[in-house]
């Protein structure tokens, strides 16, 4: 068995000041995506945003393709990029990492900035029920509550279960209009399907670790453009019929392009110099100032209030996702794989636990 707990063998010490520099960097450009995609989006004649989250991931996922396909020349593996056999774990798991911020982009703006980036974060959950499925592994009982944490979280966050001082703990899904977000029951749901397909992404990732980093992410950023492409094409035909194009103004293109060159060209090529210089676990660790960062945005710039049990509710997701990280700090045997990445990043599979 490969851990992630360990960098690989080099003559060269990891610079952790420049690690952490960069990861920081990075999860704060990816904060930023949210506020990013609203500033991108055109208002429609009621005073609404269009549903276009799908078209700015797609550009995002192109710009990506294109900084990583120069990060591979610059580390000189073209060659291997050629010589590469893609598989079905590699396709799939750039269409689903595509297909999750597509619905993830598209989320920010229809419901809550925090509950997006809640939602997305449910991906590690989906990620270990599929590897006890497919892959036979044990869920340990400390995983097990680290799951359950961001499960219970997850139904909080999406409104399952609510309080009020008049009614007091209720449960189900209340689907009364909101004059704010009047998309907001169709925004949780997309944040959800982000998080599903985040977690089939991941489960992908545990597949070819013969696969440099920057070769795997060149590939999944070439897939995820397809990923994109096929949920836009999905909402285009079945929920939304808007043409990005034709209603984004100048403004709204100068936004979207300071989104693909921040949150990702930006964000994504520095992830590769954090993961040399820095363990999966600090690397995953400091990713979740992403969540900060959305979350402080969210309340100061876009005015978002959060209730109490959908604070608690996110809360608890996120002591889920980091748990298992700071557990493998403690326990060297069988870490948590699931949670090596943030969701955007896109590369470095190999920071993951292989069996």
């Amino acid at each position: 068995m490969e851990t992630s707990e360990t960098l690989p063998a080099t003559d060269v010490k990891p610079n952790k000041k420049l690690g952490f520099t960069a990861i920081f960097i990075s999860a704060t450009a990816m904060g930023l995506v949210g506020t990013f995609g609203r500033l991108a989006t055109p208002l429609d004649a009621n005073g609404d945003r269009y549903i276009t989250g799908d078209f700015l991931a797609l550009g995002r996922m192109t710009v990506g393709a294109i900084g990583m396909f120069l990060i591979v020349l610059a580390v000189k593996k073209l060659p291997e990029l050629r010589k590469t056999k893609i598989s079905f774990a590699v396709v799939a798991g750039g269409l689903c990492i595509g297909a999750s911020l597509a619905f993830y982009v598209s989320a920010t703006l229809m419901t809550t900035i925090a509950n997006a980036v809640f939602l997305i974060y449910t991906g590690p959950l989906f990620s270990a029920i599929l590897a006890a499925i497919f892959l036979k592994e044990k869920i340990n009982l400390t995983h097990g509550v680290f799951l359950g944490l961001v499960f219970v979280g997850m139904i909080m966050t999406v409104g399952l279960v609510t309080y009020t001082a008049d009614t007091g703990l209720t449960f189900g899904l209340d689907l009364a209009a909101n004059p704010e977000l009047p998309n907001k029951a169709m925004g949780d749901l997309f944040g959800l399907a982000s998080g599903l397909f985040y977690g089939l992404a991941l489960f992908f990732y545990r597949f070819r670790p013969d696969i440099s980093s920057e070769v795997r992410g060149f590939y999944n950023f070439a897939f995820a453009i397809i990923g994109s492409l096929a949920v836009m094409i999905y909402r285009m035909t079945a929920i939304d019929p808007t043409n990005p194009i034709e209603v984004m103004e100048a403004n709204h293109w100068a936004w979207a392009i300071g989104m693909f060159l921040i949150c990702g060209l930006l964000a994504i090529g520095l992830l590769p110099m954090a993961g040399k210089n820095l363990l999966a676990v600090e690397l995953s660790t400091v990713a979740y100032w992403e969540c900060v960062v959305a979350l402080v945005l969210g309340v100061v710039v876009w005015n978002e209030s959060m209730t109490l049990i959908g604070a608690v509710g996110g809360l608890l997701i996120i002591i889920g996702g980091i748990g298992p990280i700071l557990s493998g700090l403690f326990r060297k045997r069988d870490p948590e794989p699931e949670a090596a990445l943030p969701p955007h990043s896109n590369v470095a599979p190999e920071l993951h636990v292989e069996h």
